[in-house]
């Protein structure tokens, strides 16, 4: 399968960015006191609200026969989205309390080459030169970019990262083949935040929900990192190829690290700014050959 749609890979693109904005606001809320389980909670409260409304206002439209209810239950891809959607979150953030963040992060942004491997065996995707290239130099800039040195690093820590990356490799590769219909993503939704809730039930002494701060930090980053990265990564997943997926998501550390110099400091070496123009380069690029691609198929869709 070699899927090129030019707004699909636009969409992969945005959600990205708009991942690389989340991931500041959530540093903000932590800074503030507010704790990585005040936002989960709040997150999947306001996706569920979200996605169940909108449901609600269009279900006259759909087919919900019993068939259909049955086809999405029954559709394994939509319970490995909800759970791996909670677990990276979860990985990711033990990830951090064991290592240092930039050691965390290194791992989890292993996840574009392995998101390429299952496009290739399971999906049967065509093994293209320039794909190939473009997760070489995101892998080499996201190393440079980070710059952690081995002295910082624990071994748990560096497994619950890779953890983490394999976890959303596994969540935006189950997006290609979730089930076709808008109660899908309250199904999806729904179950994730069962989860977080069971897994609050063990971190009720860190809670803080009843605040301020917690509840405008968690309907922020509800709205960015939960309802319209998922409407964006969704719609990206069904119209391009894993690795095109895996390369333009990446898109959230170059975003979240170019925030933090701006923000907090300090001016970055020149080692992290090649790191960054590597992936910025690999990037843009792949974005441009999708555009290219797109271009060319419709120009000779009207000579034909």
């Amino acid at each position: 399968m070699n899927k090129i749609n030019n707004l699909g890979a636009t969409a992969a693109l945005l959600s990205g960015i708009i991942y690389g904005v989340n991931s500041i606001i959530v540093k903000i809320a932590h800074n503030e006191g507010v704790t990585t389980f005040d936002l989960l909670l709040y997150q999947f409260f306001f996706a569920f609200l979200w996605f169940g409304g909108r449901y609600l206002v269009i279900q006259k439209k759909l087919d919900n026969s019993r068939v259909h209810r049955k086809l999405i239950i029954k559709n394994p891809y939509n319970w490995i989205a909800a759970v791996t959607t909670v677990l990276t979150g979860l990985l990711y953030y033990s990830s951090i309390q064991l290592t240092d963040p930039s050691i965390a992060s290194l791992g989890l942004f292993q996840y574009p080459w392995m998101l390429f491997l299952m496009g290739i065996i399971i999906n049967k995707e065509t093994i293209i030169f320039k794909n190939v290239f473009s997760v070489i130099l995101i892998w080499t800039g996201t190393i440079l970019l980070i710059g952690s040195t081995i002295q910082s690093m624990t071994i748990a820590g560096l497994i619950y990262g890779v953890a983490a990356g394999a976890s959303f490799a596994m969540y935006l590769f189950s997006l290609q083949k979730i089930t076709e219909h808008p109660v899908t993503k309250v199904f999806i939704i729904t179950l994730a935040a069962i989860l977080v809730a069971v897994f609050v039930m063990f971190k009720m002494n860190q809670l803080t929900i009843f605040t301020k701060d917690a509840f405008s930090y968690g309907l922020i980053t509800a709205i960015l990192g939960q309802i319209l990265t998922f409407e964006l990564t969704a719609y990206a997943a069904k119209r391009v190829s894993s690795v095109v997926m895996g390369t333009l998501t990446t898109t959230e550390l170059p975003v979240a690290m170019i925030l933090t110099w701006v923000i907090w400091g300090p001016i970055p070496t020149i080692i992290k700014i090649v790191g960054l123009l590597l992936m910025l380069f690999s990037i843009l690029w792949l974005q441009y050959e999708q555009s290219k691609g797109e271009a060319t198929r419709n120009y000779r869709n009207q000579e034909s």
